[in-house]
């Protein structure tokens, strides 16, 4: 991915863009993306429905607007010989990886056997927006040559991941929230703030606490400082200071009124949670994330919080269900059952 340029923010402002109709979402958005997607040999997406512990992958959809010719045939044909199960270890969020890398770790032999169906590509990197459900979309982007990727390449990566993961969460989200919103802001919003003056004009729910007022007052002005010039002169940067969430509940998008003036809207984007086994939605959120690979750095980055909340957070979920250390606490989160994946 060239990180110059003003294209990386353009992918993610795509992601949280709730103007086009669902079946066009994805392909407006890899259209978007194009300039970081395409190496030459055009990039495609599938929609996934990953089981929370190894099993077979189902594909729902597939993405293929900016595919190569023929691609749709290539792929019924590799899904009517591959063992779906072995998609499991290769679609697995966390940290992104090219298709030689994972399959050499998790998946020994399969890289010849999914290359023979796509030889006009030498490797593959695959990007994974799937959440801590399974649910989710997976990016693959052809490569001409084999290679493995650097540490800052898989950070941004990993990064794009989460927006993308976001924004597939959020369009979800906002089909139901007419239904099951407890708001009546657009949307299902739980506030409204002003660009101009960056003034919280209205705030339901947990939003009109004090910390929430101020985090989303904050989170519009860093969003809005990324979308500027930064996106041109510092693109990596602007997508380090542009999170995911807002202290893991809150994605900021835009709204636009009857009389187009433009709003920022907080609207609520957590994964579903069913059973906190004990927990607390925050101590569940970085757990999950532990458990499907993530780093401290990066589960900050997926919620919208500190590294050191996020440590502090892992600690106390150890305490309550007993554990003493990282390796032990995903380990038993696994076993619960509770919809999330082992880390490497």
């Amino acid at each position: 991915m060239d990180p110059r340029g003003p294209a990386i923010i353009d992918f993610v402002e795509a992601a949280y863009d709730l103007q086009p109709e669902p079946s066009d979402w994805l392909a407006a958005l890899m259209r978007t993306g194009a300039p970081i997607l395409d190496f030459g040999l055009g990039t495609f997406a599938l929609t996934l429905v990953r089981p929370p512990k190894p099993g077979p992958v189902v594909i729902e959809h597939a993405q293929l607007e900016l595919a190569p010719a023929g691609l749709a045939e290539r792929l019924a044909r590799l899904q009517g010989e591959l063992d779906m199960r072995l998609l499991w270890p290769i679609s697995r969020p966390g940290v992104p990886k090219t298709l030689s890398e994972v399959t050499r770790d998790h998946a020994p032999g399969a890289f010849q056997h999914i290359m023979r169906h796509f030889d006009f590509a030498e490797d593959g990197l695959g990007v994974s927006a799937c959440g801590p459900g399974g649910r989710g979309i997976y990016l693959i982007v052809p490569l001409p040559k084999t290679r493995s990727l650097t540490p800052r390449a898989r950070e941004r990566w990993q990064m794009l991941a989460a927006h993308l993961g976001a924004g597939y969460r959020l369009r979800h989200a906002a089909l139901s929230a007419s239904e099951t919103s407890g708001t009546d802001l657009p949307h299902g919003a739980e506030a409204v703030i002003d660009p101009s003056s960056f003034r919280v004009t209205d705030a339901r729910g947990p939003a009109k606490s004090r910390g929430g007022l101020d985090a989303l007052r904050e989170a519009a002005l860093v969003v809005d400082r990324a979308r500027g010039r930064m996106r041109s002169t510092e693109p990596e940067k602007a997508l380090e200071l542009w999170r995911a969430l807002v202290r893991g509940r809150w994605s900021t998008i835009d709204w636009f009124d009857s009389d187009g003036r433009r709003y920022v809207l907080g609207v609520p984007n957590a994964f579903g949670v069913s059973d906190l086994r004990g927990l607390t939605e925050r101590e569940f959120q970085v757990v999950a994330y532990a458990a499907s690979g993530q780093i401290n750095k990066m589960i900050g980055y997926h919620l919208g919080i500190s590294k050191g909340r996020v440590s502090s957070l892992l600690g106390s979920a150890m305490r309550k269900l007993g554990v003493n250390n990282r390796a032990h606490l995903v380990r038993l989160f696994r076993g619960l059952d509770c919809g999330v994946e082992p880390s490497d």
